[in-house]
C-alpha cells in the first residue's frame, strides 16, 4: 500500500528546526572580527545619535548656510561697493568646515579624503581662473569705481587685482597651487612664472625662494624642517600683531610685554560649557615662551644665522614637542645608525640632520 505523500508532507509542519549553531571556529572568528573592527561599538554610536535631534540639526544647520548665501547675493546685487569688503559669514563657515575636512581626510576617512581631492580640484581651477582672467563682476567693480573716482572732492579709490588681494597668502610661502597636466605640453611654465611675479610669490617666505636653489621639500628632513620654520613664521605673525594692536588680554591697546603678545595663543584646554566643544585651542605651550622669545628676536634665516636658528629656536622647539625621538618618522634613518643609542646621541644626530636642511634651503 502506497503511502499518503500529503500526510508526509503535513507531518513534517511540526518538526521543529533547530537554530543552525556556530562552530567554535565561527565564534572565535566573529569575536576577533568585532575586537579589530569594532563595528558594533559603531551602530552603537549610530544608534544613539539616531535617539536625538541631531539630523534634524544638520537639516536646519544646511538651510541656515542656505539662507546665508541668499543674504550674500543680495548685498551683491544690491550693494556692490561695499560688498567686496563684505566680512561674509559663508567664508568663516568655509575656514571652520575646511579645517575639519582635512581633519578627516588625515584620520584616513575615505569619504573625506575623496570629497577633499574634489573640492582641491575644483579649488584649484578657480583660483588659475580669478588670475588668468577677469570675472564679469571684476569688470562691473572696476567701472563702479571709474564713476567713483570721476566725482570731484572723493578720493580716489584704486582696482585692487586679484593677485594683490592675494598677495597676504603668497608672500610667505615658496609654492603655489596650479593645475598640472600628463600632457607636458599644457604645463606652461611662463604662465607659472608671471602669475609668481604678479603675487609676488615668497618674497616674505623663510627659506630660499629663487630658482637656482637646489633643496627639494620632498626630502623627509627638508619637509619636517620647513614645517618647524612654517610654525615659527605663523607664531611670529601673530606675535607682531599683537605688539601693533588690542588684543587677547590687552583690549586697550598693543601689547606693552612679550608675555601679553603671546598670551592669545597659548595651548588651553577648552571645556565644554563655555565652549561649543572640549579641545585644546592655542598654538604654543606656556612653558615654551622663552624658545619664541629667543626666535622672534633672531635675524633672517641665511647660511650664516643657520647654526643660531637650530640652536635657539628649532631644536628646542623639537626637544620640548618629541619625548621620543623615535616617534619622529623623518629622523627613522638616522636614529638606526649603530653609533645613536641614548636621547643625547639622538639629539646630536637629529641636530646635525636639522642644520644640514637648514643651510641647504637657506638664503646666501
Amino acid at each position: 500500500m502506497k503511502r499518503n505523500k500529503s500526510k508526509k508532507r503535513n507531518d513534517t509542519k511540526n518538526v521543529a528546526v533547530k537554530p543552525c549553531q556556530p562552530t567554535p571556529e565561527q565564534k572565535r572568528l566573529n569575536a576577533e572580527w568585532e575586537r579589530l573592527t569594532r563595528f558594533q561599538k559603531y551602530y552603537d554610536k549610530i544608534g544613539e545619535i539616531q535617539k536625538t535631534d541631531l539630523e534634524q540639526q544638520f537639516h536646519a544647520v544646511i538651510n541656515f548656510i542656505h539662507d546665508l548665501m541668499a543674504e550674500e547675493e543680495w548685498f551683491f546685487e544690491n550693494t556692490p561697493y561695499p560688498f567686496q569688503f563684505h566680512w561674509s559669514r559663508i567664508v568663516l563657515l568655509a575656514g571652520l568646515t575646511t579645517r575639519y575636512l582635512r581633519q578627516l581626510a588625515l584620520s584616513n576617512n575615505h569619504n573625506a579624503i575623496d570629497a577633499l581631492a574634489d573640492i582641491t580640484v575644483e579649488m584649484t581651477e578657480t583660483l588659475t581662473e580669478l588670475l588668468t582672467s577677469e570675472s564679469q563682476a571684476a569688470k562691473e567693480n572696476a567701472k563702479l569705481i571709474a564713476a567713483i573716482n570721476s566725482v570731484k572732492g572723493i578720493s580716489k579709490r584704486v582696482v585692487e587685482s586679484n593677485a594683490e588681494i592675494m598677495q597676504r597668502v603668497a608672500h610667505d610661502i615658496p609654492y603655489w597651487p596650479m593645475l598640472r597636466f600628463l600632457n607636458t605640453a599644457a604645463n606652461s611654465k611662463k604662465q607659472f612664472q608671471r602669475i609668481a611675479q604678479e603675487l609676488k610669490l615668497g618674497s616674505d617666505c623663510p627659506i630660499n625662494v629663487s630658482e637656482k636653489s637646489n633643496y627639494n621639500l620632498e626630502v623627509p628632513t627638508n619637509s619636517f624642517v620647513w614645517k618647524c620654520l612654517r610654525h615659527f613664521q605663523q607664531v611670529h605673525w601673530h606675535i607682531r600683531h599683537d605688539f601693533r594692536s588690542s588684543g587677547y588680554g590687552h583690549v586697550d591697546g598693543p601689547a606693552k610685554t612679550f608675555e601679553e603678545a603671546v598670551e592669545g595663543i597659548i595651548l588651553t584646554k577648552l571645556e565644554s560649557p563655555p565652549a561649543r566643544r572640549p579641545g585644546i585651542g592655542g598654538m604654543i605651550k606656556r612653558e615654551d615662551i622663552p624658545i619664541y622669545k629667543a626666535s622672534y628676536e633672531l635675524k633672517p634665516l641665511t647660511k650664516s644665522t643657520a647654526k643660531d636658528w637650530a640652536d635657539k629656536a628649532i631644536m628646542p622647539y623639537v626637544c620640548s614637542k618629541y619625548s621620543d625621538f623615535s616617534k619622529i618618522p623623518e629622523f627613522s634613518g638616522s636614529l638606526k645608525r649603530s653609533s645613536v643609542k641614548t636621547r643625547g646621541e639622538q639629539r646630536r644626530e637629529i641636530r646635525r640632520d636639522i642644520l644640514r636642511s637648514l643651510i641647504s634651503m637657506a638664503r646666501k
